[in-house]
């Protein structure tokens, strides 16, 4: 059977998101669809999967993939990608919940426009505001003057994140939180960059889709609700694998010069901090030092044991 839209997902220790995702995909998506849901748990504690499990893994479209270890963002959904037979692949957080039939907009969408590999919807939090389905690249100019100064002097006029988009507008790079693609670009480009542990990975593929001559767009008539933080939560050890991945980031898309540039901003902006953010003197020592990848989370767990199932794949 013809598959339309694989829909992505990855779970960590945080089911009850999961399922109510997955319930929201189910609720909303037009039965004229064939579409299948991947859920990628990345080696979930097993309470936490048997509870997803044991609550949408008899549906016919849901498919659980149970990863025997942590493979981040990436990683998690590139495994999904092994399993998706779809025609457009649908990455969405499993801390989201889509509040209309969103899929089939965005299909229509690139359906109708070969220039463009990849959308997003209007994501929105509990207050309706936007919740940053949109941003800019970095960029030497942004690290020292910001980014009204960065939008200013760009040769492509992207919008401000904190303009309220009522039409379909290309946009430079989208939130990780909600992507849709169609697949024969994805495949293209080779998808995500499993390098990236956790953050960063949409600026990267971002980047490349540009790269490889084609569009990405926000379109605010697909509308999805995002939480934040289902699975990871805000501390220390966290904001420091964001700063790993933002070096290798850099180091990827930028030459010499401005990697220096970009660094040296950043290490003014940080020292600054020490004074005014917690565990701003932790974070500075941590950049100075090179934001060693060895002290990325990707390196502090073991491979766990699991039992078979007949739900999982």
């Amino acid at each position: 059977m013809k598959i339309d839209i694989s829909f992505i997902t990855i779970n960590y220790n945080s089911s009850h998101h999961t399922i109510a995702l997955i319930q929201s995909i189910l609720h909303h998506t037009s039965i004229d669809l064939n579409y299948e849901i991947i859920v990628v748990d990345n080696a979930s504690e097993p309470d936490d999967y048997t509870h997803l499990e044991n609550a949408v893994g008899h549906f016919p479209q849901v498919s659980i993939i149970r990863n025997r270890i942590n493979n981040g963002f990436a990683g998690g959904n590139m495994l999904g990608i092994n399993h998706a037979h779809g025609d457009y692949y649908f990455f969405i957080n499993n801390d989201c919940l889509l509040l209309n039939d969103a899929g089939n907009f965005m299909k229509s969408f690139l359906d109708t426009h070969n220039d463009v590999a990849v959308t997003t919807a209007k994501v929105t939090d509990e207050k309706g505001h936007f919740s940053s389905s949109y941003k800019q690249f970095p960029s030497v100019i942004k690290q020292w003057f910001g980014n009204s100064v960065h939008r200013a002097l760009s040769s492509k006029s992207f919008p401000s994140n904190k303009i309220r988009l009522e039409s379909p507008t290309a946009v430079e790079v989208i939130s990780g939180s909600c992507m849709f693609f169609r697949a024969v670009n994805f495949d293209a480009i080779g998808g995500f960059d499993t390098v990236f542990f956790l953050y960063c990975e949409e600026e990267d593929m971002c980047k490349r889709v540009w790269d490889h001559g084609k569009q990405i767009y926000f379109l605010p008539e697909a509308e999805i609700f995002h939480k934040g933080g289902g699975s990871s939560g805000q501390n220390i050890t966290l904001e420091k694998e964001f700063y790993i991945s933002y070096k290798l980031l850099i180091e990827k898309h930028f030459n010499r010069l401005e990697r220096i540039l970009i660094k040296t901003a950043l290490l003014f902006k940080q020292f600054r901090r020490i004074f005014t953010k917690k565990n701003g003197l932790s974070l500075f020592l941590f950049i100075v030092s090179g934001s060693p990848i060895h002290q990325s989370l990707r390196y502090k767990q073991s491979i766990k044991r699991v039992t078979s199932s007949l739900h999982s794949r």
